[in-house]
């Protein structure tokens, strides 16, 4: 015996596997996902794996805008010395490298560069050095 299933959304397929998961004996299939139009299901209840791989792409034009956008922010600060700061941006996630003075300016770099929009997250990779009394 089979049982065909019709194409579902991707919501449907996953009240769908929890329902099998919560009930043995049903049998719900759906295989959107899988890029199939009919799935079979044995008698015996067991579906075939469907596997979901997803990949982030850069999108290397998006990501130079959010550098240009964080560096732009940063030199328009008025109380903020961005000379030897240096961004990177891959993916939304916004890398700060350099030196700053003290850590209010470690904190101002991060609150700055989190206002971009777009920007994910920030990666604070920056270090403190004391000012030379000279």
């Amino acid at each position: 015996m089979e049982i065909k299933c019709k194409p579902a959304s991707s919501a449907a397929i996953a009240v769908a596997l929890l329902s099998l998961v919560g009930t043995v004996g049903a049998l719900v299939c759906s295989a959107t996902l899988a890029g199939t139009q009919n799935v079979s299901v044995s008698a015996a209840g067991r579906l075939e794996p469907i596997v979901v791989t997803a990949k982030r792409h850069s999108d290397p034009v998006a990501d130079e805008k959010m550098k240009t956008q964080v560096e732009e922010a940063l030199h328009s600060d008025p109380f903020f010395y961005d000379e030897h700061v240096t961004v990177t941006v891959e993916n939304g996630v916004a890398t700060l490298r350099g030196m700053v003075f003290d850590d209010w300016d470690m904190r101002q770099a991060t609150r700055i560069s989190r206002r971009i929009a777009g920007v994910k997250r920030v990666v604070n990779d920056l270090e403190m050095v004391q000012r030379s009394s000279d």
